[in-house]
């Protein structure tokens, strides 16, 4: 899908019509919403996410992040929304992306693979198994503290997703922990199609901090000029 570009930055957690643009104006690719998290509160209604998806130019994009997990809820949500790039931050069954990909064929589908400790042969099966439904992967972190996974402010093992880089046919997100101060390493040792942030550029409230998005874009592709 032309929508998805190596050196891809993408920034979730939008929480109203200011934030997403002053993403834009930082030159943030992917702007995500994410909606009926497992873990902490919405962050923003689906009607008012809605709205800033649909007036999005290229080469910016709004992006679904769900933990749906049924393909007729999920096409169904991408719709309504207006979006035509879902990241599955959840559990989805190899069956339900069948049914995905069938009822949407253009729709760009993200699918998280969340890091452990010990997990990479496990991940990589992963891979195997459902590449042939997907366009992207995304890497994240889980947090053994919590038990949650995304938007922890936690990094993972990097060599487990360069690992995984080298092993996909598919491009891979690096997300997890991510910060103006880290994302230049990070990509040169990972060597991602595109990174993911959250927390890391967000002020003590939880907004967006328009000198850290910038700080973050700018060493991101320092990062992407160097592999």
């Amino acid at each position: 899908m032309s929508a998805f570009k190596k050196r891809t930055i993408q920034v979730a957690g939008i929480i109203d019509e200011d934030e997403a643009r002053l993403l834009v104006e930082c030159g943030v690719d992917f702007l995500g919403f994410p909606l009926e998290p497992v873990h902490g509160k919405e962050e923003i209604a689906e009607e008012t996410a809605g709205q800033i998806i649909r007036a999005l130019r290229p080469p910016a994009h709004g992006v679904l992040v769900t933990y749906l997990s049924l393909a007729g809820a999920i096409w169904s949500r991408c719709r309504n929304l207006g979006v035509s790039i879902v990241q599955l931050h959840g559990d989805v069954a190899l069956e339900e992306l069948e049914r995905l990909r069938r009822a949407a064929p253009d729709l760009l589908i993200v699918k998280t693979l969340v890091v452990r400790d010990d997990n990479l042969s496990q991940l990589v099966d992963e891979m195997d198994r459902v590449g042939a439904h997907v366009d992207a992967f995304l890497t994240d972190t889980f947090d053994a503290d919590t038990g949650r996974w995304g938007a922890t402010g936690k990094t993972h093992d990097w060599s487990i997703s360069r690992r995984l880089v080298e092993h996909s046919a598919r491009p891979v997100v690096l997300a997890g922990g991510l910060t103006p101060e880290n994302v230049q390493r990070a990509i040169l040792d990972v060597r991602p199609a595109g990174v993911d942030v959250h927390t890391g550029v967000e002020d003590g409230e939880g907004r967006k901090d328009r000198c850290l998005v910038e700080k973050f874009v700018e060493q991101s592709h320092k990062g992407f000029e160097s592999i």
